[in-house]
């Protein structure tokens, strides 16, 4: 009996302890929050991912902007990678941030290189690769031109590292378009205005964008609606999915916000755009001569319309990444594409995406 009693004990804790009868399987699949100490503030971090496998840290828009990231990598890398969302210095989720000495772009490559920092302890012995998306691309690269030994490759998504550039490609754009038009239109009223786009276009040229928040916000969202094209949509009958999106409530849920918490980051993205806007090492950013030191796998990767940031901006880039190997390099224009790249091609997207990640991973 008592042999009995003891053959069944064995059987019940081996049982209810399976890790002594087989070795427990842990699921690598995290979703985590945190906020990442740096100078005078804090940061609001998500990691989402394989914690086994290499690390992407994802470089939000802007600046001032803030993560949902996490909407449109989820599916294509959080199975494969751990990613890290982060919102920077000032805007999001991130500790509110109004002191303008340390609103600039030196100041967030700092910030950017604690998040490294803080990732690299947290998550040790992992690959640490950046995905950047428009301001988040330009940001990538300024972060590789001093840090560069920290990272493993670097998707430039839609970024710039030439302002001027992008600022007079798309004045000449739109100069064409309103001489274009004033010589087919037959309506005074419209003649009228494009006489008045083109003399505006010429002050701003001519001014050296002396009031750049402005002059930006009347090239890129005023003009364009009298000129007839969209600065960031090469199709624009797309953006009702975007609008779907933005009213859908499982969509702030996947990405933790509340219609209160969007509405406050909305207002700090105002704010640190627009001193961002009229800051000279943002607004007349260019770092093509300097770009010859980083040797890392890029990819970079744009809309063929994209005038946000000016559609010769990725042959560009491409061009300045001079000592990255010709096998270590890549450069994508996206048909038919403007800067909303998950919208407008979402399948040559992601797969171009993927493809250099697990190249070089």
């Amino acid at each position: 009996m008592r042999s009995i009693l003891l053959c069944f004990t064995a059987i019940f804790f081996a049982t209810i302890n399976p890790c002594k009868a087989q070795k427990q399987v842990i699921d690598p699949q995290i979703d985590t929050e945190f906020f990442i100490p740096i100078e005078k503030s804090k940061l609001y971090t998500r990691v989402i991912g394989n914690s086994e496998k290499p690390i992407i840290i994802a470089l939000h828009g802007g600046p001032g902007a803030f993560s949902v990231d996490h909407e449109f990598y989820r599916d294509a890398f959080e199975k494969d990678y751990l990613v890290v969302y982060f919102d920077q210095r000032g805007g999001g989720k991130s500790d509110e941030f109004k002191d303008k000495s340390m609103l600039t772009t030196d100041q967030l490559v700092k910030d950017l290189d604690d998040v490294v920092d803080y990732i690299k302890d947290k998550y040790p012995n992992k690959k640490i690769n950046l995905l950047g998306t428009s301001w988040g691309g330009t940001y990538g690269f300024l972060y590789l031109l001093k840090y560069q030994e920290k990272i493993n490759s670097f998707i430039s998504s839609s970024g710039f590292v030439d302002s001027p550039q992008r600022n007079f490609a798309l004045i000449s754009h739109e100069r064409q378009l309103a001489d274009k038009l004033l010589k087919t239109t037959t309506d005074s009223i419209k003649k009228k205005r494009y006489v008045e786009i083109l003399a505006t276009l010429d002050e701003i040229e001519k001014s050296g964008f002396k009031d750049f928040f402005q002059n930006m916000n009347k090239v890129r969202y005023e003009f364009p609606k009298d000129l007839g094209f969209d600065v960031y949509w090469a199709r624009p009958e797309l953006k009702e999915k975007k609008a779907e999106l933005l009213n859908d409530p499982a969509f702030f849920a996947r990405v933790k916000y509340t219609p209160e918490t969007l509405q406050k980051a909305l207002e700090k993205l105002e704010y640190i755009n627009e001193v961002f806007m009229n800051t000279e090492s943002y607004n007349n950013l260019n770092i093509v001569d300097e770009m010859a030191v980083i040797k890392k796998p890029v990819l970079v990767i744009q809309g063929e319309y994209d005038y946000a940031i000016g559609v010769e901006q990725g042959r560009t880039i491409y061009k300045a990444l001079k000592n990255v190997p010709q096998k270590d390099k890549e450069l994508v224009y996206l048909k038919n594409t403007s800067h909303n790249t998950p919208f407008e091609s979402p399948e040559i997207y992601y797969k171009a995406m993927k493809a250099f990640f697990k190249k070089h991973n």
